[in-house]
């Protein structure tokens, strides 16, 4: 019996080793998302599912996270997945990453194909380096739903003509009040303000002349910069706009209803949310409402028109994704793992989590979902939601910025030049000269 005892206990020792040699041990590095926080929640989910499975990560702050992917891609090792975003972080280190086109096809498959073609698009269009966790696109219009209502606003505004039509309402039921808002004071919102109307007349302009491929003071851009004129001779744009920031003012005066529109990116989807709503530490999911005077009215949200005509476009893109490391193609079983959470987090309970939760700030690239609307229980702020996502998923333009960071502060120059009332071909014959010039 003694005997039968001691070889029982061997046998669970035995096994105990076998399993845990049979554990695959897969690292995440990343530099924002997930966060720490997340990573604990994430974790836990994906190992209960697979128990064989152990998920090890480090965030670092992307100066720390450059040096440490730098230093171990180096040495030829390196994490198994790593964050990346499109543009200098995602070209700087595609080298040591895997193609994902043909092995993780079944997810990426379930994926919008805009923002699949877009990942090709960012990976250099031989490969896709990049798994899109979630997107963010600019520009929008957020509204008070409210005000549109008292105001006989029926239809949202889609073209130059109702925006109008919408403002002179607006100035007419309350003349107290600014119609729009926009801040025009900031360099890296102007530049994005300059791409928005150049890829109103043009899809793409701004990453052509970014290549070398189309001059910046080309008659597409001279166009998309008298557009831009014109909206100030109208009334829409007011030259004020010039002396306000984006935060706090614009979206400040938005929400102590000092505005009826502002005019902002994606990612303040999270104003659409009544302010009592609240999350787990009791802080509203919209964090810049609470103590307003607005804190009752409803907020919605649309696409800014395209004023050249047509389909509205954003711009944007993905915001953050994962890599693989190409060294798991020489281990199958790891490649096997990475694979999974690839899925768990594209389109199983980590993106649930990470992109699905409520007051998420990413766009899920999941075909036929949106965010979690369970904190946008109003018809205009749930509206608003879709209407960002759709956009954003369906309409994207080009990306945000160009590669080169003197020209997009250029870019910003133009706008509030333009906007000034300057000469829009000298303008834009000084942004071509800092290009020729970097």
């Amino acid at each position: 019996m003694k005997r039968f005892g001691i070889s029982l206990a061997l046998c669970l020792v035995l096994a105990f080793t076998l399993s845990a040699a049979d554990k695959v041990v897969l690292t995440w590095w990343t530099w924002s998302l997930p966060t720490v926080e997340d990573f604990v929640v994430i974790k836990k989910g994906f190992e209960a599912r697979y128990p064989n499975i152990e998920l090890q990560s480090s965030v670092n702050q992307m100066d720390d996270y450059k040096a440490k992917l730098q230093s171990e891609f180096s040495s030829g090792a390196g994490p198994d997945l790593f964050s990346v975003q499109p543009g200098p972080l995602l070209s700087q280190y595609k080298a040591f990453a895997l193609d994902l086109a043909t092995i993780a096809k079944p997810t990426l498959d379930r994926l919008v194909p805009a923002v699949v073609a877009d990942a090709r698009v960012r990976s250099g269009g031989n490969m896709i380096a990049i798994a899109p966790l979630g997107s963010a696109a600019t520009m929008f219009i957020y509204y008070n739903a409210t005000y549109f209502q008292k105001a006989g606003i029926t239809r949202l505004p889609t073209d130059l003509a109702s925006l109008k039509d919408a403002m002179a309402r607006l100035k007419k039921t309350f003349p107290d009040k600014l119609p729009l808002t926009i801040g025009l004071k900031d360099g890296w919102f102007n530049g994005d303000v300059f791409s928005l109307f150049a890829n109103m007349v043009e899809k793409g302009i701004t990453e052509k002349a970014d290549q070398g491929k189309v001059k910046w003071n080309a008659p597409q851009f001279v166009r998309a910069m008298t557009l831009l004129r014109s909206l100030v001779d109208q009334g829409v744009i007011d030259k004020n706009s010039l002396g306000v920031s984006v935060y706090e003012d614009s979206i400040g005066m938005w929400a102590d209803g000092k505005a009826a529109m502002h005019i902002n990116g994606g990612w303040a989807i999270g104003m659409l949310s009544n302010p009592k709503n609240v999350n787990a530490e009791g802080k509203p999911y919209a964090d810049r409402r609470g103590g307003r005077a607005t804190d009752n009215d409803v907020f919605g949200a649309f696409p800014v028109p395209n004023f050249a005509g047509g389909a509205p476009v954003v711009l944007g893109g993905i915001d953050t994704g994962i890599a693989l490391n190409k060294n798991l193609s020489k281990d199958r079983p790891k490649l096997d793992a990475a694979l999974k959470l690839l899925d768990y987090m594209l389109v199983g309970d980590g993106r649930t989590y990470q992109t699905g939760r409520p007051g998420a700030g990413l766009i899920p690239s999941l075909k036929g979902v949106s965010l979690d609307k369970s904190i946008y229980q109003d018809k205009a702020s749930s509206d608003g939601v879709d209407a960002i996502v759709s956009t954003t998923n369906n309409n994207m333009a080009g990306p945000r910025g160009v590669s080169n960071p003197a020209v997009f502060n250029q870019m910003g120059v133009v706008v509030q030049n333009v906007v000034a009332g300057k000469d829009i071909k000298a303008e834009l014959d000084a942004l071509q000269a800092v290009a020729e010039k970097e």
